[in-house]
This record gives C-alpha cells, sequence and structure tokens, in this order.
C-alpha cells in the first residue's frame, strides 16, 4: 500500500480552498479580490479556515454579521511592547 503525506504546503494550499469557499459563500466573490491580509500567519498559528475569514471580516467589513460564521474559534494574536522599546518583541 502507497501512503500519501500532505506536505505543509499542501495543507495551506487546502486551506486557501476552504477559505475561498467561505468566500464565495458568504461575500460572493473570493478571498483574492480583497487586500491582503497575513493568511499564512494565521494558517500556522493555527487558525480555521472559519477564523480566517471571521478575520478577513472584521478587517474589510467592520461591524458586519455573516450569517454563517459564528467568530474566531481560535485566541486572537495580541501584541505587547515592552517599556524600552518600541519594536515587536516577538519579531
Amino acid at each position: 500500500m502507497i501512503a500519501l503525506e500532505l506536505t505543509e504546503k499542501d495543507r495551506f494550499e487546502a486551506w486557501l480552498k476552504e477559505l475561498d469557499e467561505i468566500c464565495f459563500d458568504e461575500l460572493g466573490f473570493s478571498y483574492k479580490d480583497l487586500p491582503n491580509q497575513t493568511y499564512r500567519i494565521w494558517f500556522d498559528d493555527g487558525y480555521t479556515a472559519e477564523d480566517a475569514f471571521y478575520e478577513l471580516a472584521e478587517n474589510c467589513y467592520v461591524g458586519v454579521e455573516f450569517e454563517n460564521v459564528q467568530g474566531p474559534i481560535s485566541s486572537t494574536y495580541t501584541q505587547e511592547f515592552d517599556d524600552s522599546s518600541d519594536a515587536d518583541p516577538g519579531l
């Protein structure tokens, strides 16, 4: 029996495809038609495609509620700074 192993790239592409399907269902067009977002970071942070759609909607359509998407399941990224620097310590 041959075992197929999905690469990280394959999983990310499948995740983007799922995000695109949600966008078409909710908005009637592709995520590619909207301003660029941090899709790869969201994927790496463990966001589901639905979480990513919610973030996308929050960034592009502030205050609009969508019928089939309830909100993020994953924790939201927060950025903290130390007192001595304006630089992001997480970078």
